[in-house]
């Protein structure tokens, strides 16, 4: 079965106004397609092959939840069952009112912005929800470690070092390492990949990160995963949804602009943060650590990615992974350096 095929067969559990047609296929990192009904446009999109219709409904639970108490999330149209995903052959559907805008950039101080306000608003809005009885099985969920990609996984950033050894991603990097020229380079690396994870763990504790007040975060929040327009900002994409220390999101997302921004507009970029979100002093001295967790996070993806490239992706990630291993190294140069841009702006 084709990706259209899945789609018309999806499409068969809609009721709709008109016959719905697939306008086009969407460039995303996961197979989509515009589709029109009568006059009205909607995204449909099919999900991971690793995700589990449990993991799907608590994040359509999660997107209703932040919709209904004033965040603008993108939430999915009913089938006619009431469903708010389906199945056919080739996995999981589900079909989205047409988001009328354009994916926000990170190299736009002004869609950061946007960004920033938006990742803090989420904060204030978890927290609201955090009594309400449909959080506990989304909490659940957003703890455990899920699979994304062959190499990718749903991980919080202060529980990578667990997931390794969980996971035990040394040990079988060690024995599914591939034959070819960079196999001993690979095998060489692997200590040292364990070393600097067990170093982390330790930073980790002392730094307190663990006992920091946690919630449910977006999980994947870029300025990519909003949509804008004249009308304001739609969030999209919950499927990372994790329970993390609540700086998380705003870290991951500062880990890839704050190069490209001044320290002047970091600064503005986490004020706009913490107007909504409202964190404690402690917390945002955390924001450094957990953007070195984020290098972190790469590292230990990259070493179960390299199992299944050829041998140009292999030398090339090899790289990789011993600069974002360092990630120790870089919060005990850098971290000073990263809280003083981004709490005073000098």
């Amino acid at each position: 079965m084709t990706s259209s095929d899945g789609a018309r067969e999806a499409l068969e559990a809609y009721s709709l106004s008109g016959p719905a047609t697939l306008v086009r296929q969407l460039e995303a990192t996961h197979v989509a397609f515009q589709v029109q009904a009568g006059e009205r446009l909607y995204a449909l999109r099919q999900f991971n092959p690793y995700i589990t219709a449990e993991a799907l409904t608590e994040q359509f639970r999660l997107a209703r939840l932040m919709c209904e108490i004033g965040l603008n999330v993108s939430v999915p149209v009913c089938a006619s069952d009431g469903s708010a995903f389906v199945e056919v052959a080739d996995g999981f559907w589900a079909l989205f009112p047409w988001c009328d805008g354009r994916p926000g950039q990170r190299d736009r101080i002004d869609d950061l912005r946007v960004l920033a306000a938006m990742q803090g608003k989420w904060i204030a809005c978890a927290e609201r929800l955090s009594s309400r009885p449909e959080w506990e099985g989304i909490e659940r969920v957003a703890s455990e470690f899920r699979r994304r990609k062959s190499w990718a996984w749903v991980v919080p950033l202060d529980q990578l070092p667990r997931f390794a050894r969980e996971q035990q991603v040394i040990e079988r990097a060690r024995q599914e390492a591939p034959g070819g020229p960079h196999r001993q380079a690979f095998l060489d690396l692997l200590p040292e990949v364990d070393s600097r994870i067990r170093e982390f763990d330790g930073l980790l504790r002392e730094n307190g990160v663990h006992d920091l007040p946690h919630t449910v975060t977006h999980g994947d929040f870029w300025a990519s995963n909003i949509c804008i327009s004249e009308d304001g900002a739609v969030v999209l994409d919950l499927d990372c949804f994790s329970f993390e220390p609540r700086i998380a999101d705003f870290a991951r997302a500062a880990n890839w602009f704050h190069t490209d921004t001044t320290p002047q507009e970091n600064a503005s970029l986490l004020r706009q943060f913490q107007g909504q979100a409202r964190l404690s002093e402690e917390e945002l001295r955390a924001l450094p650590l957990m953007m070195c967790a984020h290098d972190l996070y790469y590292a230990v993806g990259h070493v179960l990615l390299f199992l299944t490239e050829d041998a140009a992706s292999q030398a090339h990630l090899i790289g990789q992974i011993e600069s974002e291993v360092k990630a120790a190294d870089r919060f005990e140069r850098e971290g000073e350096e990263i809280m003083s841009m981004f709490l005073t702006g000098t």
